[in-house]
C-alpha cells in the first residue's frame, strides 16, 4: 500500500537529513584526515552519488516504483549500512594525497576513496528520487522536506560538533536514517522488518568507535610530532570547524622561534605545542615567570619593528594564536595591545585549560581580545595602529608554498585586504608579516608583489619600494612596508639590527647588490633580484614559473602559485625533490574533475537511449529532448555557483568562520525548501492565471527574478556590508539569514517546476532528470573553483546568471506553447 504524502515527505527529510549530516561529518574527517579544502571533493561526491542514483533509478523504475514502499525501505537500509561501512574504510585505504604526483598507485586509492565514498550518497539519491517519481504531482512538497530535511541535519551536526569528535555524530546519523523506513512503513512492519530494524539499530549502536576514528596523514604535523618519544596529547577541544590539540613533552621541551638569531644569547622558555587538525599553529610559551622568559624574542627579524618604532606603540596583532607576539608587544611596552583570533577553540584551549601556564596572557591589562576574522575586524574597527604584526608564531600567516593549503581562500591577503590593513596604520605606522622560506622564495615574493599594489593604491603618488624592507634568517623572510617612506635613520637601523643579529638584507631602499646575499648564502639572491624586476617593470624568471602576481579579492587564493606553463619541467623533476613545486592539491582538483567527467558522462548518456527510441513513436522531438536536458543540467550548475560565489563574501561579513558555517548553508537549504513548497501556490496565483503569457512561463518569471536579485546583491551588498561592519554579531548574522533567503527562494523553485512539467507529460523522465542535476552539480563544484581560480569569481557569477538565461529561453521556445 502507497504511504501517505505527510509520510513519505517526512521519510524524505529524515533521510535528506543524515545524509547531508554525513556530509558535514566528512568534511571534518577529510580535514582531519587531509587537509581542509576538500569541501569540493565531498560535495561532489554526495552529488555523484545521487546523479547515479538517478540514472540507475531511470533503468528500472518500473519495478521500484510499483512497490515504493519496500524499495524505499531497502535503498534507506542499504543507505544506513554503506555510511557506517565508508565511514570505518576511507581512512584506512592507504591514501596519502601529496604523494599522488609520484606514486600511480596513489591514483587507485584516490578512486577506492571516491567510490567508497559516494556508496552511502547514492542509495540517499535513490531514496529521494524514488519519491519524487512516486509521487510525481507533489514533487514540489517533496523537494521542500528534502532541502529542508538538509538544512535541519546540517544544523544538528553543527551543534553535536561541538560536544563530540566526528567519529561519534556517525553513529547518531546512521539511527536518523534508520528512522525512515520506521516512518514510511509504520504498523504496516511485519515481523521480519521487524527484526531486520532491531537488528540495524544495534548494529549502529555495537559498532565499533575506534574503527570510525579518522586516520591522521603521516605527512601532518601533529603525527610526526607524536612520533617523538616523551610527547602525548595534554588537551583537546572539539568545535564543527576544527579539532584543536595541545601537545607537551616529557623528556625534551618545545623550542620552536622561527627567526631567532643563531647569535641569540637566550633559548625559548619550555612551550607547549598547538595543532589544528594536525596542523600546527604556534605555541604556548611558559608566562608564568611574566616577561623575563620571553627575552629571546628580541632576537626574531620581528623584533625590527619595535626598533624602528620610537615610542611606546598601539599594536594590533592579526592571528594571535598561543599568544608569542602579544608577549612581544608586552615586552616592548606596547599601550595597547588588540589581539585577533578567529579559531574561538584554540583561544578556548588557551583560557581554560592552560591560564597558569600561559601567565593568563589574554587578561592582561593592555590586551583586547577580538575572536573573529581579521579582516572583518579592520572593516569594523575604526583604531589606528603603530604596528600591524602578522608572524609565524600565530594564525594569520598563509602557511608555506607546498604544504596543501594552495586551495585555501585568503581574504587578507588580497590587495584589498592588505589595502585596508595599511589604511590603519599611524602616518608613521608599520606593518610586519614573516613567512616561511621556500626555495624559490614564491610565497614571500608574492606578499611583495601584493603589497606594493595595495600601497599604490593607498598613495599612487608615492614610491612603494621607498617604504619596503625585507629582511631573511636561515628559514624566514620578513616583509615591512612603512606608511611613510623610510628616513635615513631607519635605513641605518636596519643595517646595525641584521648585522647584530646576523640577518640578510634583501630589499631596503638604496641597497646595493655588494650587500645582499652575506650570510644565510642562497645559490642566487633571488627576493633581490625580483624585487628589483618588479621596480623596474621587467620581467623576472621566477614570474615565468610561478604565479606571484598580487591575489585580489575576485580571486583570493594567495598560495596558488601554479603556472600550467611549469608543468612539463616541474613534473620531469618531480621524484628529484621538486615535488612540493607542483601543487599538489591543484592538480588532484583537475584530476578530480576527470573522475567525475568520466563516470558522469556515460551515466548521462546511456539511459537515454531506451527512452529516445519511446519517445519517438509520441512525437518527442530531439529538439525538445536536449531542451529538457540542457535545463536540468543548467539548473545544476547555476545553482552552486551562486552559492559558491556568494558564501564567500557572507563569510567576511559573518567574520566569524563558526556562525558562518551555522548560518550560510542551513540557510540557502531551508529557503530554497520554502521555494521549492511556493510552487503551487504561485501557480495559483489569480494574478498569473488571468496572465496568459505568464501563465505558460512561470520558469522565465522565476528566472528573472534570480538574474535581477542576483545584480542587486552584486551591486549593492560591498555597501550594506561595508555599512553593517559595526553592527553586533546577532544583527549580522540576522540580516545575512534575510538577505540569503531573499535569494534563495526564488532558486529553490526552477527544479520543482521543471518537475511538475516532467509529470504531466513524462513522469518517466523524473529519474533521469534528477540523475542529470545530480551530475552536472557534481562538475559544478569544481568547475566553479576552476573558473574563479583562473578568472575570478564574478567570472563565476556572470556564468551562473547567464545559465538562468539560457534556462528561461529554453521554456520560452521550446514549451511555452504546450498546455501546463
Amino acid at each position: 500500500m502507497k504511504p501517505t504524502t505527510g509520510k513519505a515527505a517526512l521519510a524524505v527529510a529524515l533521510v535528506s537529513s543524515a545524509a547531508l549530516g554525513y556530509e558535514l561529518v566528512l568534511l571534518r574527517f577529510f580535514s582531519l584526515m587531509y587537509w581542509d579544502h576538500f569541501a569540493h571533493l565531498i560535495i561532489s561526491m554526495a552529488l555523484l552519488g545521487f546523479g547515479l542514483s538517478g540514472s540507475v533509478l531511470s533503468r528500472l523504475q518500473h519495478r521500484l516504483v510499483p512497490v515504493f514502499s519496500r524499495s524505499f525501505a531497502v535503498s534507506s537500509l542499504l543507505f544506513v549500512v554503506t555510511l557506517l561501512l565508508a565511514a570505518s574504510l576511507i581512512g584506512r585505504l592507504g591514501f596519502n594525497p601529496p604523494e599522488i604526483i609520484w606514486q600511480g598507485r596513489q591514483m587507485i586509492r584516490f578512486a577506492a576513496v571516491f567510490t567508497v565514498t559516494t556508496v552511502p550518497f547514492f542509495f540517499a539519491g535513490l531514496c529521494i528520487g524514488l519519491t519524487l517519481r512516486s509521487f510525481q504531482d507533489e514533487v514540489a512538497r517533496m523537494y521542500r522536506a528534502d532541502l529542508c530535511g538538509a538544512a535541519g541535519g546540517t544544523l544538528l551536526v553543527f551543534f553535536l560538533l561541538f560536544l563530540w569528535p566526528p567519529q561519534y555524530c556517525i553513529k547518531l546519523l546512521a539511527l536518523v536514517g534508520l528512522l525512515a523506513p520506521m516512518v514510511l512503513v509504520g504498523r504496516n512492519n511485519t515481523g521480519l522488518w521487524r527484526l531486520v530494524l532491531a537488528v540495524c539499530a544495534v548494529v549502529c549502536l555495537v559498532w565499533p568507535n575506534h574503527i570510525l576514528v579518522p586516520v591522521m596523514s603521516e605527512y601532518k604535523g601533529l603525527k610526526q610530532a607524536l612520533l617523538v618519544p616523551g610527547v602525548r596529547v595534554a588537551a583537546e577541544k572539539h568545535t564543527p570547524v576544527g579539532e584543536y590539540t595541545a601537545l607537551v613533552s616529557n623528556n625534551i621541551p618545545f623550542r620552536y622561534a622561527p627567526g631567532l638569531s643563531l647569535l641569540a644569547p637566550v633559548l625559548p622558555p619550555e612551550q607547549i605545542a598547538l595543532f589544528h587538525d594536525g596542523h600546527p599553529v604556534g605555541v604556548i610559551q611558559r608566562g608564568s615567570e611574566g616577561g623575563q622568559a620571553m627575552e629571546f624574542l628580541r632576537w626574531t627579524p620581528q623584533a625590527l619593528a619595535y626598533a624602528l618604532i620610537d615610542k611606546q606603540p598601539d599594536v594590533l596583532v592579526a592571528g594571535a594564536g598561543g599568544g608569542t607576539d602579544i608577549w612581544h608587544a608586552l615586552l616592548e611596552q606596547a599601550v595597547r595591545i588588540d589581539a585577533v583570533e578567529q579559531n574561538r577553540g584554540l583561544v578556548d584551549l588557551i583560557t581554560t585549560d592552560f591560564t597558569t601556564f600561559s601567565g593568563d596572557i589574554y587578561q592582561q591589562k593592555q590586551v583586547h581580545l577580538e575572536r573573529g576574522d581579521i579582516r572583518g575586524f579592520l572593516v569594523a574597527s575604526q583604531q589606528q595602529y603603530d604596528l600591524i604584526q602578522l608572524s609565524l608564531f600565530g594564525t594569520a600567516v598563509p602557511a608555506g608554498a607546498g604544504s596543501g593549503h594552495a586551495l585555501r581562500a585568503q581574504p587578507l591577503f588580497t590587495v584589498e585586504g592588505l589595502q585596508l590593513a595599511l589604511s590603519h596604520l599611524t602616518n608613521n605606522g608599520m606593518l610586519s608579516l614573516t613567512l616561511p622560506l621556500e626555495l624559490p622564495p614564491r610565497s614571500a615574493l608574492k606578499t611583495v608583489t601584493t603589497l606594493m599594489a595595495a600601497m599604490q593604491r593607498l598613495d599612487a603618488n608615492s614610491d612603494p619600494f621607498a617604504h619596503l624592507i625585507v629582511i631573511r634568517t636561515w628559514n624566514t623572510a620578513t616583509i615591512m612596508v612603512s606608511r611613510a617612506p623610510l628616513s635615513h635613520y631607519q635605513q641605518d637601523t636596519v643595517r646595525v639590527f641584521c648585522k647584530e643579529r646576523a640577518f640578510d638584507i634583501d630589499w631596503l631602499p638604496g641597497l646595493k647588490s655588494s650587500e645582499v646575499n652575506q650570510i644565510s648564502v642562497l645559490d642566487q639572491p633571488y627576493l633581490y633580484e625580483a624585487i628589483s624586476a618588479l621596480r623596474q617593470g621587467v620581467a623576472h624568471p621566477l614570474s615565468a614559473t610561478f604565479h606571484v602576481t598580487p591575489a585580489v579579492d575576485d580571486r583570493p587564493w594567495f598560495s596558488h602559485f601554479f603556472r600550467w606553463s611549469s608543468l612539463p619541467s616541474l613534473w620531469t623533476q618531480r621524484t628529484s625533490g621538486s615535488a612540493a613545486l607542483l601543487e599538489w592539491e591543484y592538480l588532484l582538483l583537475w584530476m578530480s574533475f576527470a573522475v567525475a567527467l568520466v563516470i558522469s558522462v556515460p551515466a548521462i548518456f546511456l539511459p537515454l537511449r531506451p527512452f529516445m527510441r519511446k519517445h519517438r513513436q509520441i512525437s518527442l522531438g530531439r529538439k525538445e529532448r536536449a531542451a529538457w536536458i540542457v535545463y536540468f543540467a543548467a539548473l545544476g550548475l547555476a545553482f552552486f555557483f551562486v552559492e559558491i560565489t556568494f558564501m564567500q563574501q557572507w563569510i567576511v561579513f559573518l567574520r566569524d568562520p563558526i556562525l558562518a558555517m551555522a548560518v550560510i548553508v542551513p540557510s540557502f537549504l531551508f529557503f530554497a525548501g520554502l521555494g521549492s513548497g511556493a510552487v503551487k501556490r504561485l501557480q495559483q496565483m489569480t494574478w498569473l492565471r488571468e496572465w496568459s503569457w505568464g501563465s505558460r512561463r512561470p520558469v522565465m518569471l522565476v528566472c528573472t527574478v534570480i538574474v535581477v536579485v542576483a545584480c542587486l546583491y552584486l551591486w549593492l551588498l560591498s555597501y550594506i556590508f561595508q555599512l553593517g561592519a559595526a553592527w553586533p554579531l546577532t544583527v549580522r548574522a540576522v540580516v545575512s539569514i534575510g538577505l540569503i533567503g531573499g535569494l534563495a527562494f526564488w532558486m529553490g523553485m526552477p527544479f520543482p517546476l521543471g518537475l511538475l512539467r516532467l509529470g504531466k507529460w513524462y513522469p518517466e523522465w523524473i529519474p533521469l532528470a534528477w540523475g542529470v542535476n545530480g551530475f552536472f552539480s557534481v562538475i559544478s563544484t569544481m568547475v566553479a573553483i576552476l573558473v574563479a581560480l583562473h578568472g575570478g569569481f564574478s567570472t563565476v557569477i556572470g556564468c551562473a546568471l547567464f545559465l538562468y538565461i539560457l534556462i528561461a529561453f529554453f521554456e520560452h521556445r521550446v514549451w511555452a506553447n504546450r498546455a501546463v
